[in-house]
């Protein structure tokens, strides 16, 4: 059952820049590491490198609260889809998203300060510019304004300890903090949006802790689903496709299989009183402690590998059908759907056919309020690595706006938001959400104003009961692994499709992934969205070439075309390459022609790549 958060008050001492400095020089820089660096979601380490930079973020936390005049933030401590031995931390912003640009600069500069000298003189800067302090910035002359810092963690062992050191941190600030002690990603950024109120439109209850997480979702999800009982073209009535009727999810052995069974009580009390429409049996597997974090199943191995997830839970649980699958990841903010067909094959549907089912349901619900569909402006938000077949069926069928941002989700939900009205994002790693802007809340104002007093089967009336209710049951800080699976298991029962019917909706074009390690990945730049090399000039030229050769071989008709692009590792000194081809011999070529031009012009280092092979069950 969920627990309340612990509430740490600010300590308040006479000089807190003595317990600062304390606290910073009794945990400092390893010599065995050069520089932190921030990557798409925060600081990531083997965990015995991150005290010092555990320190010194629960105190860039507390001033980050003190920079936007007492507003809420939060720090998670999760090394997400990484092996058990690696822990780190992302920070959430006041408005629940990832924290802002110019302040990861600040967050490096923090990290990297060489001693508490350097780091409390970076302080008061930072208290000085964006704080109204006076004197300086000197903390300890005048009173900082509020500051408040929520705090979660995985279930990784060392998860406990770290987070001592970041409340210890801001407490020594001044700083309130929020100990919500284990919980996923999601639902951490899901409180620090839900503490900062104003932030939320109407439509979205606010609820600040774990239980009204769960509450908030569940019965979203349920009044999703009860739109279903309703006649009406494209409604499948109360009973479910057999083949849906257990969903079994695969937790990666960390946070999300302890969450998941929270939602289960909700549901088994709802079915107490006699709420059962649509609501699917959960069976959860892979909990801590049933096998190593994120090892050989998760989100991260079943979409990279294209392979089932190991199965650890004890089978004295129950029987596991893989009819209907699905796998989150270490933190729960990613998730994939899977099945074995009666031929025992695996198929899985990534983040590019979630994008496509959840775009292609709102978009149609929204037509049967405006069919002309000029009232709001959908689209779907793809990175480079989508699968090109993917993008066609986007644009070609649902017919619906494509853009492609830079790899990483701070870059996706930024684009999301700047473009759209409705902005659906998934990477195809399975990390996505539905964002929601004014012009959509206003539709449904205007569509409530104009639709009341009619029937409810009237079909408008029913997509406008349907569209009122995803912005709470979607998380709209950040990808959701809970949240994503219960949008998705209602799309698929008002529809009545089990995930082979998903899966049909088009054939993803075979592809690989690789990296090559280089001596020095900054020689490697990329054009804005990061689908062609721009130096060196000649690995793009090279490169070009190849993919044209490839699309002699292999005539693609009016389908997608085969496709290479590269791009430096954010977090090591390697070289990441991504192909595709209409066959996987095709795809494997491809990509170790791309591996072998990085290698001869980008400095590769060790052995030269060995020719790929990839094979499938």
């Amino acid at each position: 059952m969920p627990v309340s958060p612990k509430i740490y008050h600010g300590n308040s001492t006479p000089s807190p820049d003595a317990e600062l400095a304390a606290l910073i020089d009794a945990h400092p820089k390893p010599s065995s590491l050069s520089e932190y660096s921030y990557g798409t979601a925060g600081f990531r380490y083997e965990a015995s490198l991150l005290p010092c930079v555990f320190v010194r973020m629960g105190i860039f936390a507390a001033l980050r609260s003190a920079s936007l005049g007492g507003e809420e933030v939060g720090a998670m401590i999760t090394a997400s889809h990484n092996a058990e031995p690696d822990n780190g931390m992302k920070l959430a912003d006041s408005h629940g998203g990832m924290l802002d640009a110019a302040w990861e600069e600040h967050a490096v500069s923090l990290a990297n300060a060489p001693d508490s000298q350097h780091a409390l003189a970076l302080i008061h800067t930072l208290l000085s510019q964006h704080t109204s302090t006076g004197d300086g910035g000197n903390s300890s002359k005048k009173k900082l304004p509020k500051m408040v810092v929520h705090i979660g963690r995985d279930t990784r062992s060392h998860s406990l300890p770290l987070a001592a050191l970041v409340i210890r941190a801001s407490r020594a600030m001044g700083a309130t903090v929020i100990d919500h002690g284990e919980v996923t990603t999601p639902q951490l950024h899901h409180f620090v949006m839900h503490a900062n109120g104003h932030m939320l439109p109407s439509i979205i209850p606010q609820r600040c802790n774990e239980s009204g997480y769960c509450e908030i979702m569940a019965m979203s999800y349920a009044a999703l689903l009860r739109t279903g009982s309703v006649g009406g073209k494209g409604n499948v009535g109360k009973q479910r496709l057999h083949s849906t009727s257990t969903l079994v999810i695969d937790g990666a052995c960390g946070i999300g299989a302890l969450k998941i069974n929270q939602f289960q009580h909700i549901f088994e009390k709802l079915r107490a009183e006699g709420c059962t429409v649509g609501l699917p049996t959960l069976h959860t597997v892979n909990f801590p402690g049933d096998g190593p974090l994120n090892d050989k199943c998760g989100a991260e191995y079943v979409q990279k590998q294209q392979l089932p997830p190991r199965l650890y839970t004890p089978s004295s649980k129950g029987a596991v059908s893989k009819r209907y699958m699905t796998s989150f990841d270490g933190d729960a903010d990613r998730i994939v759907f899977h099945f074995e067909d009666e031929a025992g094959k695996f198929h899985l549907l990534d983040g590019d056919k979630i994008a496509v089912l959840v775009s292609s349901f709102i978009q149609d619900e929204l037509r049967c309020i405006d069919p002309e569909g000029k009232a709001v402006k959908c689209g779907v938000v793809q990175t480079a690595y989508a699968n090109g077949s993917s993008t066609l069926y986007l644009k070609n069928v649902v017919k619906t706006n494509v853009v492609i941002a830079k790899t990483g989700v701070k870059f996706v939900h930024a684009a999301a938001h700047h473009h759209f009205d409705v902005g659906v994002y998934f990477e195809a790693n399975g990390h996505g959400t539905v964002l929601f802007g004014p012009k959509f809340y206003d539709f449904i104002s205007a569509a409530d104003a104009k639709l009341r007093g009619t029937s409810r089967h009237n079909r408008a009336n029913i997509a406008l009961r349907r569209l009122r209710v995803l912005p709470a049951l979607v998380n709209q800080s950040v990808g959701d692994a809970m949240s994503d699976m219960m949008l998705v298991d209602a799309i698929l029962f008002l529809r009545g499709w089990d995930l082979s019917t998903w899966s049909k909706l088009y054939s993803d074009m075979p592809s690989k992934q690789a990296k090559v390690k280089v001596a020095d990945r900054s020689i490697i730049t990329t054009n804005e969205n990061e689908t062609a090399a721009v130096a060196p000039a000649a690995l793009q030229i090279a490169l070009q070439a190849a993919m044209d050769d490839m699309i002699s071989q292999e005539s693609s008709g009016n389908g997608p075309k085969p496709r290479c692009f590269v791009r430096p590792s954010g977090t090591e000194d390697a070289v990441r390459v991504y192909a595709e081809a209409n066959t996987q011999k095709g795809a494997d070529t491809l990509a170790y022609e791309a591996m072998m031009l990085i290698y001869k012009l980008c400095g590769g280092v060790g052995a030269p790549p060995q020719p790929l092979i990839t094979n499938r069950l």
